[in-house]
């Protein structure tokens, strides 16, 4: 193979025969060593790109064994700190602890009395917090939409916010200014190409963000495409009131709802009870018409409409909606955010509605345990249902979720060819893996339809950007390392932005 990119037009020029990968940059061959695989760039379908800087900065807690670990190294942290300022966390998983019990505010008051703290689960979507944050943010048992504060036998609030309840800390946070914006943002820009990630659909951005995104690109920062999904649930959107480039490598295309929350704090809507909790369903967000009612206007606008939906409720919820948004908007690009549980009666309206799953195959990797608790028998064998979809002819637009799930493609493509439970290291309904060319094709050429446009990227091909990644070895091969090693170096439009050493 030769490939010649030009970093003048950022477009492959040519793709010729040849008896060894032969890479040429302008007109200068790039060496490439001996097995190197020169792919197209890496795309993450669905990330979250100041994630990674964010809880970069707060107290790591994702390989904590039990709740006492987390909360002693919120205390030595805190020890740090002046009393009174606010301790973040990130990362903790009750699923992983010696014993799965959901923590409360007691543990974390008993270590650390004097500082709010609060602490993220690995998916976002539950805080734990003490009883001095309780106090600083007047957390009351209250109903709150779309969330739960939950409650202790006392009636009081136990330490654990769901869903839009943590809202309720977050809005008596100290704000956080642009620079540091920028530096979380940049820190995920660097990590993006280290792993050949070329291309990003950034979810649920705020449209305060979008100021620091624009100053690291006029800095020359942004080194990857961004392709941003504002934030919608409250009409967030309308900062921005019709899609289009904002900066250099940043470019605003759709907008984001949420119809569910996790499947690990119970907040996935499903259509039958926990198995774990027969006692709820889950938090629906959203009706069908009310997102339908919300997304009119941004698809009307052209916006490509991007919607989280985990459980099967939430899944068949969202089609609901989108058949609405379908009638009325034929051209609309209609995505379902996470797909993870899809009754096996709603998986052919994906086909049928021309709707996009966009999905994370480490998810399924690691929630395995988790999942087969949450849903029984019956349900994991339909849920995470690559296959099922890819049946249908869908393409699956494939990412990481980072920072809840590490954002390496190659760690990804695995999951897709292998689906080994993280906690067995054993296949976990192998029936739904996809094969190596369809991976390949999930983290690069498909993650295009997913965007309006459907933009000349995925592929080595004339005529398309000039966005590759080199790796040395192959990612499907189970004896490979997922780790930055493998990547040899980025390339975007015909520029090496990364390059091991």
């Amino acid at each position: 193979m030769r490939i010649e990119c030009s970093s003048t037009t950022g477009l492959i020029e040519a793709v010729l025969p040849s008896n060894r990968p032969q890479l040429f940059l302008d007109g200068t061959e790039y060496p490439l060593p001996t097995g190197a695989l020169v792919l197209p760039g890496f795309t993450d379908s669905h990330a979250h790109l100041i994630g990674l800087g964010e809880m970069e900065s707060k107290v790591d807690l994702v390989d904590a064994r039990s709740a006492q670990e987390c909360a002693q190294r919120i205390a030595e942290h805190a020890r740090t700190l002046p009393a009174g300022t606010w301790v973040q966390g990130f990362g903790w998983n009750q699923e992983r602890w010696d014993s799965p019990a959901l923590p409360t505010r007691e543990l974390l008051d008993s270590l650390i009395p004097h500082h709010p703290v609060i602490l993220l689960r690995i998916d976002t979507h539950a805080a734990w917090v003490n009883s001095a944050a309780i106090h600083a943010a007047n957390i009351t048992p209250r109903w709150v939409e779309g969330g739960q504060v939950l409650l202790d036998d006392t009636g009081q609030p136990n330490g654990l916010l769901i869903d839009n309840a943590m809202m309720l800390a977050f809005q008596q946070m100290p704000p956080i200014t642009t620079e540091q914006k920028m530096e979380w943002l940049d820190y995920g820009v660097g990590q993006c190409l280290r792993y050949g990630i070329t291309s990003l659909h950034d979810m649920n951005v705020e449209p305060e963000r979008l100021e620091a995104m624009t100053r690291l690109a006029e800095r020359g920062g942004m080194k990857i495409r961004c392709s941003v999904f504002l934030k919608a649930q409250g009409e967030e959107w309308r900062a921005v009131p019709q899609p289009g480039p904002l900066a250099k490598n940043v470019d605003i295309v759709g907008v984001k709802y949420f119809a569910d929350g996790a499947l690990g704090s119970r907040g996935a809507l499903l259509l039958q009870p926990y198995s774990d909790a027969p006692a709820t369903c889950g938090i629906q967000l959203l009706s069908a018409d009310q997102l339908a009612g919300l997304a009119d206007e941004p698809a009307r606008r052209g916006f490509a409409v991007a919607t989280h939906a985990i459980g099967d409720g939430a899944n068949r919820l969202v089609l609901d909606a989108y058949q609405q948004l379908r009638n009325r908007y034929p051209d609309a690009l209609l995505r379902v955010e996470h797909a993870q549980i899809v009754h096996p009666d709603d998986v052919p309206r994906f086909a049928e509605l021309g709707v996009l799953p966009s999905m994370q195959p480490t998810h399924c990797t690691s929630d395995a345990a988790m999942a087969r608790q949450r849903l029984g028998a019956v349900r994991c064998g339909y849920a995470y249902g690559w296959q099922n979809l890819r049946r249908t002819g869908v393409p699956i637009l494939a990412g990481s979720d980072f920072p809840i799930e590490s954002p390496d493609p190659i760690a990804g493509i695995r999951a897709f060819v292998e689906r080994l439970d993280n906690s067995t290291q054993k296949p976990w309904h192998p029936e739904q893996r996809i094969t190596e060319q369809e991976a390949i094709a999930a983290f690069t050429e498909w993650p295009a339809a997913g965007i309006p446009g459907n933009p000349w990227r995925g592929r080595i091909a004339e005529g398309y950007a000039a966005d590759l990644v080199v790796l040395a070895g192959n990612p499907c091969a189970a004896a490979e390392a997922t780790t930055i090693a493998t990547t040899l170096a980025t390339i975007v439009a015909g520029n090496v932005v990364w390059r091991w050493a």
